[in-house]
């Protein structure tokens, strides 16, 4: 019987677990908070949505804000190596306080690289 990433991870518990672990960490992150806006719960719906439907639950990001590349929607963002470097070191210390298997955690946090490298190709040309 087939079960998803998505369910294996814990389904909506499991992630909501990883936004919360996940934001408590970026808000306290000198070099990441002056990205993000005062609003926090509009910034862990989004990524609620979007983590869920990257790991193969209901498709609520596209369902909710259309379609569009990751690196796109944030090209307007001053997103360096840097930041992305800080944003990963929280996510990877966020997954590790949700009960999933490992190897789901590692094929999660490797697309997470994969996407967070696009993101800063596309953002760059806010430091030439």
């Amino acid at each position: 019987m087939y079960v998803s990433a998505y369910e294996q991870f814990g389904g909506e518990r499991g992630v909501q677990q990883l936004v919360d672990a996940f934001y408590d960490l970026v808000y306290a992150d000198p070099i990441l908070l002056p990205l993000f806006p005062e609003d926090q719960d509009r910034v862990k719906q989004h990524q609620f949505e979007f983590l869920t439907q990257l790991l193969g639950g209901p498709k609520l990001y596209s369902e909710r804000r259309g379609g569009g590349n990751l690196a796109m929607i944030h090209h307007e963002h001053p997103i360096s190596e840097t930041h992305a470097g800080h944003w990963l070191g929280c996510m990877e210390q966020a997954l590790k306080t949700v009960d999933a298997p490992e190897s789901i955690k590692r094929q999660l946090f490797q697309r997470l690289i994969m996407s967070s490298s696009n993101v800063v190709r596309v953002c760059s040309h806010h430091f030439e």
